[in-house]
């Protein structure tokens, strides 16, 4: 079996925060790294037997300038710590971070068994390293050292937000003006009268129209010249516009960028941009364009949704994101990374909703948990909702019922449709204390019928928003108990992934839908990627690993070994460009807000692009046997 190999242990580590420290001694000046260690923050918080077990451990590596020092995706099994030169942290994009002397890295990687950046010297570097196990054990038995990583962990997160938001505010005002949604030219004549050149606005929606003189200047007449101009000078409505119209106009060409609207907008103190393509005016892009492009950034969704004091203002800047995510994808960016911006925004949502409508009280005992492709940060345009409560202890009915039922009814007016299946918090077998959840977890596993497993896979997915996040984390861990006594059930877990049949027939040949209103189309969820989001979820389950995003998951397995490496790169390109036909389909579709249905049309695709469909089923093929092979499904019923 070509995909799969015989996993490697897995080892988990925990995340460790930067240190710092300025005024260090130069590397040439030290004689003893242990020695050395101990005047680095936080290292110095250590107890004299502490250090000592850190100092016999530690080991000096030496860096040439542009070598790298640790590549992306791989399983880190030190800590490094900057002895001298610099090392720059790279994703990407760019430059992520940079370390000094006194600093460390990496963090992340270390709790989430890989790195998801590449650390290169900047210059000749010397580094002090610590073994994973060694730190580990020091968090553990240190109260201080552990409160001040979880406090860096806090500070690296907020760091790397900002860093996104900055570069999506950067590129988002790089659009080119003839991508942009430009109002089209409307014009009127010389001789349109005031109140004419008025209605002509109202009626088409725009603050302006184009005056065209008989001797081919064209001015502008805008909102501002009816309240500065006209009723100012107390001109009668029968006026011709030609003569108070502006002819000095703000042009640029279609292939300018927003910015250069917006340098001009501020210069001139105006609020209309005339586009031209040569000679030819092609459209009027307005200041409220700009705002609505920068309004619609993360950023500043993200900072509406902190500042909103009610429902009615979360509901509004929810509203926003369906545009974001058509913007971003409009610029290129893939499917994954939209869906990790798209997840922040819909968390910080939910966590401001739950604190809106649920008591404190009711809070500080509860965890509320999301599911599903929110719960592996795989959202895009809104789907079902799939949420959850966990309560410490049984829940007082009385109380709790109506700020989730209202919790549940918010989310639906602003967008998130109820399930189906009625995963809600709304739903009382959704919002239970964490002994029942836990008889679920076993009842689920063992029982072996479709419903139960397929909880079972939702819960796998969850990921904690508010409240007291260790309720979900002590289910996870008793849930990975359970299959470690009782591994063989996974193979009934995973034989879902061939529930729905692979779009693809003989001699490499589509196979599509006959009969309305999907006919000449595929299911590209069920035929491509639940296959892929269910096969690699079996996967990581059998392994315990706590990632819940299927990417992470791969790039897990791939590193434990489960996956050759070749394989997980096939299988994350053919994730990623699937992922990217439903999202271009659902955006092209008559717009609902919500990913509506799943199905692609290949007889629509370029040449190039049904090549690229047809790779990535042959993979999920694959990846199909594999797992009947692994998991021995032939002998499953």
């Amino acid at each position: 079996m070509a995909a799969i190999r015989t996993p490697s242990p897995w080892v988990r580590c925990q995340r460790l925060g930067p240190a710092g420290g300025n005024g260090l001694p130069a590397v040439s000046a030290i004689t003893d790294p242990g020695d050395w260690l101990r005047t680095v923050v936080p290292f110095d918080r250590l107890n004299a037997a502490e250090q000592a077990e850190a100092a016999g451990v530690v080991q000096t590596a030496h860096y040439g300038a542009g070598e790298t020092v640790l590549p992306r995706w791989r399983v880190p099994g030190r800590l490094f710590v900057v002895a001298d030169g610099l090392i720059e942290e790279h994703d990407a994009i760019g430059i992520v971070d940079r370390f000094g002397p006194g600093q460390a890295f990496d963090y992340r990687a270390i709790v989430q068994g890989r790195t998801e950046s590449t650390f290169i010297a900047r210059q000749t570097t010397t580094c002090v390293t610590l073994p994973t196990a060694v730190i580990q054990a020091l968090i553990r038995g240190n109260t201080a050292l552990q409160s001040f990583w979880d406090e860096e962990l806090i500070r690296k997160a907020d760091a790397l937000i900002a860093l996104q938001q900055q570069r999506e505010a950067g590129s988002l005002l790089l659009i080119r003006l003839g991508d942009a949604s430009l109002h089209p030219p409307l014009f009127v004549g010389a001789a349109t009268t005031l109140q004419s050149a008025v209605e002509q606005m109202k009626q088409h929606g725009t603050s302006y129209v184009l005056v065209r003189r008989d001797d081919g200047k064209v001015g502008i007449f805008t909102g501002r010249d009816v309240r500065e101009k006209s009723v100012l000078m107390g001109l009668d409505s029968s006026t011709p516009i030609a003569g108070i119209a502006s002819y000095d106009l703000a042009s640029l060409d279609r292939e300018d960028f927003l910015f250069n609207a917006l340098v001009m907008m501020t210069e001139r103190a105006i609020r209309h941009v005339v586009v031209t393509d040569g000679r030819d005016i092609v459209g009027v892009f307005e200041q409220a364009d700009l705002l609505r492009y920068v309004g619609d950034s993360s950023f500043a969704i993200a900072n509406r949704v902190e500042r909103a004091s009610t429902v009615a203002e979360l509901e509004q800047a929810g509203r926003a994101i369906p545009r974001l995510i058509a913007a971003l994808h409009g610029r290129g960016v893939k499917p994954r990374y939209i869906a990790r911006v798209v997840t922040d925004l819909n968390r910080r949502i939910f966590r401001r909703l739950f604190e809106q409508v649920v008591p404190a009280d009711i809070r500080a005992e509860a965890c509320l948990m999301v599911m599903g492709s929110e719960g592996r940060a795989e959202q895009l345009l809104p789907t079902d909702q799939d949420n959850a409560v966990i309560f410490g202890s049984p829940p007082d009915r009385a109380r709790t019922d109506a700020p989730l039922q209202a919790f549940s009814q918010a989310l639906c007016k602003m967008g998130y449709p109820p399930c189906p299946g009625n995963v809600m918090v709304s739903n009382p077998a959704w919002a239970r204390e964490q002994a029942a959840y836990r008889r679920d977890l076993a009842h689920w596993l063992f029982d072996g019928k479709p419903e139960g497993l397929l909880n079972l896979a939702i819960f796998y997915d969850a990921a904690a928003v508010a409240g007291d996040e260790k309720l979900l984390k002590g289910l996870k861990e008793d849930l990975f108990d359970l299959l470690q006594r009782e591994g063989t059930h996974v193979g009934y877990f995973a034989k879902a992934t061939l529930q729905f049949p692979l779009p693809l027939g003989f001699l490499g040949r589509f196979v599509v839908e006959k009969a309305p209103p999907h006919a000449g189309q595929l299911d590209i969820k069920k035929g491509g990627l639940f296959p892929i989001v269910h096969g690699v979820r079996s996967l990581a389950l059998e392994h315990a690993i706590r990632e819940t995003n299927t990417i992470s998951r791969i790039q897990t397995l791939a590193s434990e070994g489960s996956f050759t490496d070749s394989f997980a790169a096939d299988l994350i390109e053919a994730f990623d460009f699937m992922s990217m036909l439903r999202l271009r389909a659902q955006l092209e579709r008559p717009q609902t807000g919500t990913a509506t249905d799943n199905y692609i049309a290949p007889a629509g695709l370029s040449k190039l692009e049904r090549g690229l469909l047809l790779a990535s089923l042959k993979v999920v093929d694959e990846l199909r046997k594999s797992l009947r092979y692994h998991f021995k499904m032939e002998l499953i019923t």
